[in-house]
């Protein structure tokens, strides 16, 4: 039994707790092993990751989560000082890729190390889970999982995502903790961007003010994981109100400028998604009337979460919360949420054909739009992030008022 890590992700009895709540899912869904190549599933099961995002087959590395026994990990020598000091795991087993300082007569490729192990542990022949879907890096080729279908002929491999996220959208009292607290930070990174906002300021310092204050409360960390963009626009410009989604530009604020704020930094690995609304000025009455139809909406399909309610319901009953307000538009884009945690974006999503239930646990981010379609002005997108409990929600980013934001 190895020594304890000096600087642990999370705690050893929420390891415990996690592996053990993996092994019943495994059992669940049938399947022997978890075999995951996502350092995002690395940090979520066995407590380190890449933090230098070294995604590629030179660096080869994977973590085994097991229903018969503790999870083991197979990862290149360059990743064994980030176990040693943050991971509870047990089972580490290393490989170098050639004779050094740090290879001490290990072997020096990655897969016969990773065929050796699984027939060491009986899973040769078992059934296996490996990452696919969308929403989650795994970093393992095409070419790759082709080879590794081949010499495991005898194993039956399948998808491990239901188990997965299962586990990961269920988020533990400890997770809730923390995502909590970075709720409340991401708040006040937005706040300092705001006031930043005014004729004359660049994007780029809006930009500057806002990880200022991110690097100030703690909340830059190894491997980057933020999301946040702030964009403005101002509908005399060629682009229009057009501009979506886009990093700062070296461009000068205008009076009568528009703009959002979305997503957020990371804290302890986990993300936030949220967002608000600007303008720079006395705001025009068709603005506050948009935002306002967007505000009210958004504020009554939250008041419709609560365990139980199915997703497609939620969208159908945001729908009709702009309807009563005179807003008959369809959504911009396909959802009007989804769930959040060590990745910005996680299913269930909340969209008209999704048949998945909402849970105590879960923390779910909600956003609903009212858009000018005549594109004078921009409308609004407010979005937030809740804490799903047993009869309700809380509002982990009620620290952030939700009326227009009037800047300069």
């Amino acid at each position: 039994m190895r020594r304890r890590p000096e600087w642990s992700m999370f705690p050893e009895e929420e390891h415990r707790a996690r592996t053990e709540r993996a092994r019943a899912l495994l059992e669940r869904h049938q399947l022997d092993a978890m075999v995951l190549f996502s350092p995002t599933n690395w940090r979520y099961y066995g407590g380190f990751t890449d933090a230098a995002q070294m995604h590629n087959g030179v660096w080869r590395s994977c973590l085994i989560v097991c229903r018969e026994r503790d999870p083991v990990a197979l990862v290149h020598a360059g990743f064994e000082a980030c176990i040693v000091t943050m991971s509870h795991l047990e089972d580490v087993r290393v490989w170098a890729d050639q004779d050094s300082p740090i290879s001490h007569g290990r072997p020096n490729s990655f897969y016969p190390l990773f065929f050796r192990t699984l027939e060491e542990l009986g899973l040769s022949r078992g059934r296996l889970g490996f990452e696919t879907g969308s929403e989650i890096d795994t970093y393992l080729p095409f070419d790759e999982l082709a080879m590794i279908r081949e010499r495991l002929s005898s194993a039956r491999i399948v998808s491990a995502d239901a188990a997965i996220w299962a586990q990961r959208s269920i988020k533990t009292p400890w997770e809730q903790g923390v995502i909590r607290e970075g709720a409340r930070l991401a708040c006040e990174c937005t706040r300092a961007a705001f006031e930043a906002i005014r004729p004359g300021a660049n994007e780029l310092d809006v930009h500057r003010a806002y990880w200022g204050k991110a690097a100030e409360l703690g909340m830059i960390e190894a491997p980057y994981r933020g999301t946040w963009t702030c964009f403005t626009s101002n509908r005399d410009e060629p682009t229009g109100l057009h501009r979506w989604i886009t990093g700062p530009l070296d461009r000068a604020i205008r009076h009568g400028d528009q703009g959002v704020s979305d997503g957020g930094p990371s804290y302890k690995g986990y993300q936030f998604d949220f967002q608000r609304t600007f303008h720079v000025g006395e705001p025009p009455e068709k603005m506050l009337r948009y935002h306002r139809i967007a505000t009210e909406a958004h504020l009554e399909t939250i008041s419709m979460v609560k365990p139980g309610v199915r997703m497609r319901d939620l969208f159908a009953g945001s729908l009709e919360a702009l309807r009563k307000r005179g807003y008959y538009h369809p959504h911009v884009i396909s959802f009007i949420g989804h769930q959040e945690g060590l990745s910005h974006h996680e299913p269930p999503w909340v969209m008209a054909s999704e048949d998945a239930v909402v849970q105590a646990g879960m923390v779910m981010a909600i956003e609903i739009g009212a858009f000018d379609p005549d594109f004078e002005v921009l409308g609004s997108m407010p979005e937030d992030l809740l804490l799903v409990t047993d009869d309700g929600t809380e509002m982990l980013t009620s620290s952030l008022p939700h009326e227009l934001w009037i800047a300069g």
